[in-house]
């Protein structure tokens, strides 16, 4: 009996930890998502200066989430992810709108695929 019990608490555990994983993806990609979209609107409306601080505050975000997340997704998706998220700062500037449009749909299309790839393994 006691072997019966012990499983089910280990699978009750694990159960948990899948849930807790999944909201942790799900809410930092959709964070990430959101701010992404804030920076576009930001620069789209000609208030770059606000659009450079919310870049600075995408990527502390990240970097305080990206601790958590590499316990569950591969770091080199994080790595990929981060280095294009520190990028964005350099093309906060008009003469680079385009430019940041670019970077900006090339993250999404990162934290998007790192949320496929870990659903895809649950």
């Amino acid at each position: 009996m006691k072997r019966v019990y012990a499983a089910f608490c280990i699978l009750i555990f694990l159960l948990l930890v899948t849930i807790a994983s999944g909201w942790l993806v799900h809410s930092t990609s959709q964070t990430l998502l959101q701010q992404l979209r804030l920076i576009e609107v930001l620069c789209e409306n000609g208030d770059f200066s606000e659009a450079g601080l919310a870049i600075q505050r995408l990527t502390r975000y990240y970097h305080y989430r990206e601790h958590l997340l590499a316990l569950f997704v591969r770091r080199d998706y994080l790595s990929s992810t981060a280095v294009s998220l520190s990028g964005l700062s350099a093309y906060a500037a008009e003469e680079n709108l385009r430019d940041l449009k670019s970077e900006l749909s090339k993250a999404r299309a990162q934290i998007s695929t790192t949320e496929h790839l870990f659903f895809s393994m649950l």
